[in-house]
């Protein structure tokens, strides 16, 4: 029983963490969330405008009108018009987030392409320039930490050119043999075996 219970404890624990992880990036998605919320809160104030608009007008006339009208004909036109507007509130909607998508998410994917590339020239073994990044980009901390990352790793290279130079020089010097096959091996270790003068 108590190994029942304590499946449903790590089920529990298990699925609290995958919630906790959905909001990985607060700021962004914050202000995804609302943008989205406040589009929607206006779409429908609109269709409610548009509705109200729609039967008041079926149902005070909004032109000229002689004899008997049916409800059935009032109530066919107000569908009619209501299924017209709200349509057309709903399109103008979707064509404001998805614009809204777009530009949002630009300011998403172009840290993330240049983090790629910077990540692509690292491991062809080349040493990438610093990210920047434009001022309304999301990611700019991760681009600082990554920029702190190839400025140690620059340090590093500079570090090791010069005590593979310093490995040549010994070299160069024609030390003992024991000492010499210490050279060649601390070189190798290096990534490339010194030069023997």
């Amino acid at each position: 029983m108590s190994e029942a219970k304590m499946s449903t404890e790590t089920r529990q624990r298990l699925y609290k963490r995958r919630i906790r992880n959905i909001i990985i990036h607060r700021p962004m998605q914050r202000e995804f969330v609302f943008v989205i919320i406040a589009l929607l809160m206006v779409s429908t104030l609109a269709i409610g405008v548009v509705i109200h608009a729609t039967i008041r007008e079926a149902a005070f006339g909004g032109g000229f009108r002689f004899g008997k009208i049916s409800p059935y004909e009032i109530l066919s036109d107000v569908s009619y018009q209501l299924v017209v507007r709200v349509a057309g509130v709903l399109f103008l909607t979707l064509l404001v987030i998805c614009s809204f998508g777009i530009f949002f998410l630009y300011r998403v994917a172009g840290p993330v392409y240049r983090f790629r590339q910077v990540f692509m020239r690292l491991n062809d073994g080349e040493m990438p320039p610093p990210i920047k990044l434009r001022e309304g980009d999301f990611f700019h901390e991760i681009a600082n930490e990554i920029n702190e990352v190839l400025k140690k790793m620059g340090d590093e290279r500079e570090k090791t050119k010069e005590l593979k130079q310093k490995l040549d020089q010994a070299l160069a010097l024609r030390p003992p043999e024991n000492v010499a096959r210490l050279i060649r091996e601390a070189g190798e270790t290096l990534g490339r075996r010194p030069k023997e003068g």
